[in-house]
């Protein structure tokens, strides 16, 4: 791989232990891919930072880089982790748990990480079309690449941690403009009205599941931005999926493939009978409704809270769970307390998808997709699809 005389510098330990170190392992990826040479990115994201994912030998990673001088050269955020970002704590825990939890979060702000402590990091800063990134989360890749035009491949958590203290990432993959040409045609036959959650969910299921690791090109009508949010997070969870072209939203759409390597019809029916495939429960034997996934705008529970007021819903008999980025805790305890008393709970920070959760509870209603795919398979939870304005209506106490 060619290395310019600075990152010689760099590899050679003339920035510091823990630069080297990081250097050496996206070159040696780098190569094992067949990358000519590295790119300067504009923003880190690193994923895989929740403890019960990743356990001591993760922790011992992070610390390790951030006691050997390791700082971050670029903008750099980091994803959900496996407790809430405040003490008004759902999940539980034990103080083992959290402790070591912590300690990983010293860490990455120790180095320079800002206090994002979500899988929305385009909400913090908007990527510019063209510009690379190394992230690790898969559904904020998918929507880096698709709904913004930058440009940044899957990017497992310790790399994306290296290419923050070095800003760099093998000049591989989505980098290059030859592989982010769509070869697949999708069309949704016109419904009624642009897809939101979880639809736009379903039909990202259907993408990552018949297609995942190639690009298609989506002819729908989808919801901006939280429908292209939730169609990416599920195709990425299904299978993959990297990038989608979608009509009339993506920046580098130039309309659909000339000679498409396969082509798939789908209609309003196709959606709702895989919607039913999906679920492993019914709406009636949810125990709780989890939204969120990924991260909702801060500004959605003070929108619950109206809503509530405005239908004259005093509580919820079975709870709603709610997940926002950590860096919105502070400014959120007041209207968060006010939903407490309604059955509704603010999770800053954290996803149940990357908590402790089996055998707290069996079954969990959910307007996210890509929730529906993995707590089944992480958590052994039975999981229910539905939208969060039918979830409220069915329980609602007036």
């Amino acid at each position: 791989m060619y290395l310019t005389h600075e990152e010689e510098l760099m590899l050679n330990g003339e920035y510091g232990e823990a630069v080297a170190k990081a250097l050496k392992l996206i070159v040696r990826v780098g190569e094992a891919l067949g990358a000519e040479r590295l790119v300067k990115i504009v923003h880190a994201h690193a994923s895989g930072i929740s403890y019960d994912n990743i356990g001591d030998p993760g922790l011992s990673f992070i610390r390790d880089l951030y006691l050997a001088g390791g700082r971050v050269s670029v903008y750099s955020t980091y994803n959900p982790i496996g407790i809430e970002i405040w003490d008004q704590r759902v999940l539980p825990v034990t103080r083992h748990f959290i402790e070591k939890q912590m300690e990983i979060i010293r860490s990455l702000e120790g180095m320079g990480f800002d206090r994002s402590v979500t899988c929305v990091p385009y909400k913090l800063r908007p990527p510019r079309l063209g510009e690379h990134l190394a992230w690790g989360e898969s559904s904020a890749v998918a929507v880096a690449n698709s709904l913004y035009g930058a440009r940044t491949n899957r990017e497992g958590g310790p790399i994306a941690l290296a290419a923050a203290l070095t800003g760099r990432i093998y000049y591989w993959g989505l980098h290059l403009d030859e592989n982010r040409r769509p070869g697949i045609y999708i069309k949704l036959a016109a419904g009624n009205g642009a897809l939101g959650e979880p639809d736009a969910g379903v039909l990202g299921y259907i993408v990552g599941e018949n297609y995942g690791g190639q690009i298609p090109y989506i002819d729908a009508v989808v919801e901006v931005p939280r429908g292209v949010q939730a169609l990416c997070a599920a195709a990425a969870a299904a299978g993959s999926t990297a990038m989608c072209i979608i009509r009339g939203v993506s920046p580098e759409d130039q309309g659909p493939p000339p000679n498409p390597l396969d082509r798939l019809t789908l209609t309003a029916s196709d959606i709702r009978a895989k919607k039913r495939d999906i679920a492993t429960a019914t709406l009636d034997e949810a125990q709780a409704f989890f939204t969120g996934c990924p991260h909702h705008d801060p500004s959605l529970p003070m929108r619950l809270l109206d809503y509530l007021r405005r239908h004259g819903i005093r509580r919820l008999s079975r709870p709603v769970w709610v997940a926002v980025p950590g860096y919105a805790a502070t400014n959120l305890r007041g209207v968060a307390d006010e939903l407490r008393k309604r059955g509704i709970h603010i999770l800053p920070g954290t996803c149940i998808v990357v908590s402790r959760l089996r055998g707290i509870i069996k079954t969990i209603a959910t307007d996210s997709v890509k929730t529906a795919f993995y707590l089944p398979r992480r958590h052994g939870v039975d999981v229910a699809l539905s939208s969060l304005e039918e979830f409220v209506k069915r329980y609602a106490v007036r």
